[in-house]
C-alpha cells in the first residue's frame, strides 16, 4: 500500500502513512500508557495528545483505546479523534486565541480536553449545553478537576462571541483550511502552473470520505446491488468509470460485517481510485506479477480477479506485520496458496529476488499520502515538509532497483496516493531522463481514461473527483 497512515516514529515502507523510510526505527514507547476503560471524550483527548506530542498514527492509537472502552462509547470517541485532527489547524489557534496563556506540563491535558469541546460545539449536531456539561465533568476523570472553572469559562466564551472568533481565524489558509502552512505551500507550487484552484484541493481534503466497495467480478453487480437494498444499505450508482463497473459507494459507511457476502470473499472494501490499478495494469495468463508495497493486499486480490490464469503474485512489504493483512484478505478471498508468494523486504534492495524476471510490476510507492488526508487526517499532524524529499529519493530508488527485475517488453505501474508532483509526474518524467541517459529503451504507455487529469506524464486524480481518493498513475513500458 502507498503512504496513508503512520507513526512518526516509523517513515518506512508502511508508512512514510501508510508511508516510509527515512527511518527505518520502532515507534518509541508511548508516555501515556493506556491502563483503564475511559469514556469517549477521555479517550478521544487522549488519543490527540499522542498524536500530536508522540506522533503516533491513529491506526495506532485507535485500537488501544477503543478495545478497552464499552462499545457504545466507541463511536463517538472515534468521531471527535478523527474530528479534531482534521481540523486542529484551526481549532488549536482557536483556543490559543481564547486562552490567557498556555497550558503547560501535566496541565497541558486540559489543552486537549478544549480542543475535544470546541470540535464538538462547531461541527457536530449535540446540545451546546449537554457538550459544556460532559466536557467539564470529564475533567475529573483526567485528573484536572481543578481546571473545570477553566473549560466552562472558555466554552462558554466561544458560544457567545462565536462569530466573531471564527472570523478571524477565516483570514488565515491555514487556520481557514486548518493545514500546515508548509503542506498549503507544496499543494500550491503543484497546481499553480496548471492554474486548479487550490482552495478546491484543500476543501476536498477535510470532507468526510465515503465507503467503497469492490464486487468481486466473478459475481453479478445488480445481483449485489439487489442484496444491499434488501439489506436496508443505501448506495450511490457510480456507472462504469470504475474497476470495470464493479464499484459500489455506499450512501454512508456500516460495519462489513453487515455487508452481505463479506466473509465469503465477494467484496472487498476499496476506495475508487486503487481499484483502477489492476485494470490499468492488466495482467495476462501466465504472467509472473511483482506487487511491491503490497499490505493490506487489496491491489494483490483484485489481479486475481481480473486474471484468474496468472503464474504467480509476490506480494513484497516491508513490514511484516502488515503483511498479514495480506494473507488474512488472501484467506477470506480463496486465493490458491501456490498462487501467492508473501516476501517481507525492502523494494529499494535486491536481497530478497530470486532472480527470475517479472512480466508486470505494479508499485504502489511510499509517499506523502497527501491525496487521502480526507480518510487520515493525522497526515497533517504527522508529516513534515522535509519528508517530502526523503520520499522523492525513496521512490527513484525503489523505481531504480524494480526496472532491472522487469522482463524486456514488460510494463510497470508506479502509483502514489499524493498530490504533489514532485511524488508524481516530475519523478516519472526523472526516472525515464535517467533510463534514457543509459541507453536504455523506455517508453510511457499514454493512459486514456474518463476519469482524473492527464498530466506531463501519467495520469492524476484529485481527492473527491467521481468520489474518489487522490491518486496519481502511470504506465511505463521496458522495451525488448
Amino acid at each position: 500500500m502507498c503512504c496513508n497512515q503512520t507513526d512518526r516514529q516509523s517513515l518506512n515502507e508502511e508508512a512514510i502513512v501508510n508511508n516510509q523510510h527515512p527511518s527505518r526505527n520502532s515507534p518509541k514507547t508511548s508516555k501515556h500508557p493506556v491502563n483503564q476503560e475511559f469514556s469517549s471524550r477521555a479517550a478521544a483527548s487522549k488519543i490527540i495528545q499522542q498524536c500530536v506530542e508522540d506522533g503516533l498514527s491513529l491506526a495506532t492509537l485507535l485500537p488501544r483505546y477503543l478495545g478497552q472502552m464499552r462499545a457504545e462509547h466507541r463511536p463517538l470517541a472515534q468521531e471527535i479523534s478523527f474530528g479534531v485532527l482534521r481540523w486542529y489547524y484551526r481549532l488549536h489557534p482557536l483556543l490559543n486565541n481564547m486562552l490567557s496563556k498556555p497550558l503547560r506540563g501535566k496541565k497541558k491535558s486540559v489543552h486537549y480536553l478544549l480542543l475535544v469541546g470546541l470540535y464538538q460545539i462547531n461541527y457536530l449536531d449535540k446540545a451546546d449545553y449537554a457538550v459544556v456539561k460532559e466536557t467539564v465533568s470529564t475533567c475529573d476523570e483526567l485528573h484536572q478537576s481543578w481546571a473545570k472553572g477553566l473549560v466552562n469559562a472558555i466554552l462558554r466564551r466561544f458560544l457567545r462571541e462565536k462569530e466573531a472568533l471564527l472570523t478571524v481565524l477565516d483570514r488565515s489558509y491555514a487556520s481557514r483550511f486548518a493545514y500546515p502552512e508548509w503542506l498549503i505551500s507544496a499543494i500550491k507550487n503543484s497546481w499553480k502552473a496548471i492554474e486548479r484552484p487550490i482552495e478546491s484541493i484543500l476543501d476536498a481534503g477535510n470532507q468526510r470520505p465515503p465507503m467503497a466497495l469492490r464486487i468481486n467480478q466473478q459475481f453479478e453487480l445488480e445481483v449485489y446491488k439487489k442484496m444491499l437494498q434488501d439489506s436496508g444499505i443505501a448506495y450511490i450508482d457510480t456507472g462504469n468509470l470504475q474497476s470495470a463497473g464493479h464499484t459500489i459507494v455506499l450512501d454512508k459507511p456500516v460495519p462489513v460485517d453487515k455487508l452481505p457476502l463479506f466473509s465469503e470473499g465477494m467484496l472487498s472494501v476499496q476506495d475508487g481510485a486503487p481499484q483502477l490499478a489492476a485494470g490499468l495494469l492488466a495482467p495476462q495468463p501466465g504472467d509472473l506479477i511483482l506487487d511491491a508495497c503490497a499490505a493490506p493486499g487489496g491491489k494483490t486480490m483484485h489481479l486475481f480477479e481480473q486474471q484468474a490464469g496468472l503464474k504467480k503474485v509476490v506480494a513484497l512489504d516491508v513490514s511484516s506485520e502488515r503483511l498479514k493483512r495480506v494473507q488474512e484478505n488472501s484467506t477470506r478471498l480463496k486465493i490458491p496458496a501456490d498462487k501467492l508468494v508473501l516476501k517481507s523486504a525492502d523494494a529499494s534492495q535486491q536481497d530478497w529476488w530470486d532472480g527470475e524476471m517479472f512480466d508486470r510490476i505494479l508499485l504502489d510507492a511510499p509517499c506523502s499520502a497527501t491525496g487521502v488526508i480526507r480518510r487520515h487526517p493525522d497526515i497533517k499532524l504527522l508529516r513534515r515538509e522535509d519528508d517530502i524529499a526523503a520520499l522523492t529519493q525513496l521512490q527513484a530508488q525503489i523505481m531504480d532497483n524494480l526496472w532491472l527485475m522487469l522482463k524486456p517488453g514488460g510494463v510497470l505501474l508506479y502509483a502514489t496516493c499524493s498530490i504533489l508532483r514532485d511524488e508524481n509526474d516530475h519523478q516519472v518524467r526523472a526516472f525515464i531522463d535517467r533510463q534514457k541517459k543509459e541507453s536504455k529503451q523506455i517508453a510511457e504507455i499514454l493512459i486514456e481514461a474518463e476519469w482524473g487529469e492527464t498530466m506531463p506524464f501519467g495520469r492524476q486524480i484529485l481527492p473527491g473527483e467521481q468520489n474518489m481518493d487522490g491518486f496519481y498513475y502511470a504506465l511505463l513500458k521496458k522495451s525488448a
